[in-house]
């Protein structure tokens, strides 16, 4: 049994350490440091991880530090910064001198999975001359695609005419509908299936370094670029690249990237060599690219030659008969990884996760199971198992959410009475009784975390840490929000 990738975390802060451990923990064997001191003696006992995740800002030696040292002696191991602040040019400055990427806290769930996920597949495709082995990829083939509704017939069948020729393909979706499970059944699928699945994440690469990601660099192209690395349209050539959130592209990348398409040839950075390839491009985004065009954010030329044929995904909310098969999935993958049996789900509750918008598709629908996998025991799961925001929520017509309000009467008996006169109602006092109510549960069923509660609630973080403060609502974990505390520092320096 192949064992799994090894991560090392490294944060001065239990708490932000500890929540990546639990997040990553499922798919990954993880360890935590909380020194770049005992960082760099783990390594050099351990020897060399998968990935790292280091935090900028610590104590004696501090991220960037640690990071030189890494390259300097484990010059192979990809290295994630995690930051406080969002500072470009510190993230960019610690990516040239050979971070692979870097996450800004408070984290996002599934931009540290995606980012992870990205750094072990690319250290497999090292290791594998640039083919990452099954094992290290995700599911190939259409299981991996869960749905037996009208709509998703459409897209299986839209797929199946697409595996024979390498035509260039535009999945559209909202986020979380699955578009890079698409590009990988495209792929998998498809006469390519023995050449490389090449996935980047446009998105999460800043703009400056994303020429450099796609295309490669010569040594001594800029500052740090210390040895030529090969880019990922080499490292996908006789295979497929996907460019997930092409919308998230510079102008200037979009014009090196038509060249390429059109021309099938590449330059490194640096370099003035052509480099011919062979590739079939999958693109993604969640932009409605046309409407980039008119404003002018996206080249349309570009736009015409990635949108050969276009793929829509649909919202869940628009296929909710797929939402029983789809935790029925959920429950069975998250219950093998704790061996368990997969509970069943009542049908009080099941019309509860039917009715509910799905905002975040089915995305947000894995980890509201695997949160219940995790969180509870029970074989039967209830309404009261389910998230706050799901189990006493309604989904409105624009897919938003409204919490409902206690019966009036109960509202004005917890406030003892009216305020004014026989029959005069509080309003302020009976709204701040709901939202004190409302953020309290939510604050409990996220352990705390104010950042999940403010995405369970549908409100920004700084807004929930705005009615928190006004409310009296103190923070559990005052130490999870390094934000907080920073927030009126305007010295741009990166934690």
């Amino acid at each position: 049994m192949t064992s799994k990738p090894r991560v090392l975390v490294v944060d001065d802060e239990q708490s932000p350490r500890e929540s990546l451990r639990i997040i990553l923990k499922d798919r990954y064997d993880v360890r935590t440091e909380a020194s770049g001191e005992e960082a760099l003696a783990t390594l050099q006992r351990e020897g060399p991880f998968d990935a790292v995740l280091l935090d900028v800002k610590m104590p004696g030696l501090n991220g960037i530090e640690v990071l030189a040292k890494i390259r300097e002696n484990w010059p192979h191991v990809p290295v994630v910064l995690v930051t406080a602040l969002t500072d470009a040019r510190a993230a960019v400055q610690a990516m040239k001198m050979g971070a692979a990427d870097y996450l800004n806290k408070p984290f996002d769930v599934n931009e540290i999975r995606l980012v992870v996920q990205r750094m072990i597949e690319e250290r497999q495709r090292d290791r594998h001359g640039g083919v990452v082995p099954p094992a290290a990829g995700a599911t190939a083939g259409f299981d991996a695609i869960v749905g037996s509704s009208a709509a998703m017939q459409q897209v299986y069948a839209l797929i199946r005419r697409l595996l024979d020729n390498d035509t260039t393909v535009l999945v559209l979706g909202e986020t979380g509908t699955g578009k890079e499970l698409v590009a990988r059944a495209l792929h998998f699928n498809s006469r390519r299936k023995a050449g490389p699945f090449v996935p980047v994440h446009c998105a999460a690469i800043p703009g400056e370094l994303l020429e450099s990601e796609l295309f490669g660099h010569e040594r001594g192209a800029f500052t740090g670029a210390t040895q030529r690395r090969t880019g990922m349209f080499e490292a996908a050539n006789g295979g497929t690249l996907f460019l997930d959130e092409v919308g998230e592209m510079s102008p200037g990348t979009q014009t090196k990237l038509l060249r390429a398409i059109q021309e099938r040839e590449i330059r490194r950075v640096g370099s003035q060599d052509t480099i011919h390839v062979d590739v079939r491009l999958v693109c993604s985004t969640n932009r409605d690219l046309a409407d980039e065009v008119k404003k002018g954010r996206f080249r349309e030329d570009l736009f015409y030659r990635i949108n050969v044929v276009p793929l829509v995904l649909p919202p869940l909310r628009d296929r909710r008969e797929d939402v029983p098969v789809l935790a029925r999935h959920f429950a069975e993958k998250y219950a093998a990884s704790l061996n368990r049996l997969p509970p069943q789900v009542s049908p009080q509750a099941m019309r509860l996760l039917m009715d509910y918008s799905w905002p975040g598709n089915v995305r947000e629908l894995e980890h509201v199971v695997e949160r219940l996998l995790v969180t509870s025991d029970a074989s039967l799961i209830e309404p009261g198992h389910l998230p706050f925001v799901i189990a006493s929520s309604v989904a409105g017509p624009n897919g938003m959410l409204a919490i409902p309000a206690p019966e009036p009467a109960a509202a004005v008996a917890e406030q003892g009475g009216s305020s004014g006169g026989e029959g005069q109602l509080d309003l302020a006092k009976i709204t701040g009784d709901i939202e004190r109510r409302a953020i309290e549960e939510a604050l409990r069923r996220a352990g705390g975390v104010i950042s999940e509660a403010a995405r369970a609630l549908n409100v920004t973080r700084r807004i929930l840490r705005y009615k928190m403060d006004k409310l009296g609502i103190a923070a559990k974990h005052a130490d999870d929000d390094p934000e907080d505390r920073e927030a009126g520092d305007e010295s741009g320096k990166a934690r």
